[in-house]
């Protein structure tokens, strides 16, 4: 029996990714997926570089989202979506050719949604490789992961599509999903390929900010571990990368031991110390777009 192909409409947020942003279409244009059946939306989320003048020698949907919240801009392009499924990514990610065929099969196959890995990546230099190290997934751990993330547009209208925080909201809707019992599936053959950042102190900040999204989460999970944060940091990671140190077995070992130890570290700190802040403006986030899905 022949596949059907799905409609699908990939929408990705931009802002200021001149470095990456032609690869990124490029690599969508090349798709083996029949061209009639997906769209590209493009959501600029401020740019102050040349993204904007890329975008437009590309034949794809240019949006103009002003309020820098790439989950506001997610959710713009997903109200303009003409799909019956909903791929979203990152500009600084590259697709292998089968990306959305991957989506569309794995849609096809009764899932609700199709997550795929957002780990990799094409660099060899020690910190993006301990970076990609560190956000490895596979099918019996992964989480939501807007970088690489398909969903049915009619789901994704039901549940209001992103909470609209700035950040942890692709961690939070798969999450929300999956204890809601919808057919959430792990697919590794949906490969994008990230440009990760080769500055220390632009991973350690992301670090931070991945604090503060695991409050988004276990807030809506009605599960705050604040003064759990404590015991790891004091206790559980010291522990881990000592053992971790013991069994490294060369000198790039000892670095991804260490910069994993240090990353969680900051990641559990920030948990610990934005715990009050990010709980007031979670109850204080207003919807933009949310409220239109259902219109």
């Amino acid at each position: 029996m022949m596949e059907v192909h799905n409609f699908i409409s990939v929408i990705i947020p931009c802002l200021n990714n001149e470095r990456t942003i032609e690869r990124c279409i490029k690599s969508i244009i090349n798709q083996d997926y029949p061209k009639k059946f997906f769209e590209m939306i493009l959501v600029d989320n401020g740019s102050s570089d040349m993204t904007i003048s890329i975008i437009q020698q590309y034949p794809v949907n240019l949006l103009i989202e002003p309020i820098k919240n790439p989950y506001i801009a997610r959710n713009l392009g997903a109200l303009h979506a003409k799909g019956q499924i909903l791929a979203f990514s990152d500009a600084n990610c590259e697709f292998t050719s089968n990306w959305i065929s991957s989506i569309n099969h794995t849609i096809n196959t009764s899932a609700d949604v199709s997550q795929g890995p957002g780990y990799l990546t094409n660099q060899n230099n020690l910190l993006p490789k301990a970076e990609s190290i560190r956000l490895f997934m596979d099918h019996n751990c992964f989480w939501g992961d807007a970088k690489n993330l398909a969903i049915k547009k009619t789901l994704f209208y039901k549940v209001n599509g992103f909470f609209e925080y700035h950040t942890g909201c692709d961690s939070l809707l798969v999450d929300q999903l999956k204890s809601q019992e919808y057919n959430v599936k792990y697919n590794n053959n949906q490969k994008v390929y990230r440009d990760f950042s080769e500055q220390l102190t632009t991973l350690l900040n992301k670090s931070w900010k991945y604090g503060k999204a695991d409050i988004v989460v276990d807030f809506f999970r009605n599960d705050l571990k604040r003064f759990r944060m404590l015991r790891k940091i004091t206790l559980s990671l010291p522990k881990r990368l000592f053992k971790k140190l013991i069994n490294s077995r060369s000198t790039e070992d000892i670095f991804i031991s260490i910069y994993y130890f240090i990353t969680l570290e900051i990641r559990y700190i920030s948990y610990f110390f934005n715990f009050n802040s990010v709980l007031n403006e979670i109850n204080s986030v207003k919807p933009i777009y949310r409220n239109l899905f259902h219109k």
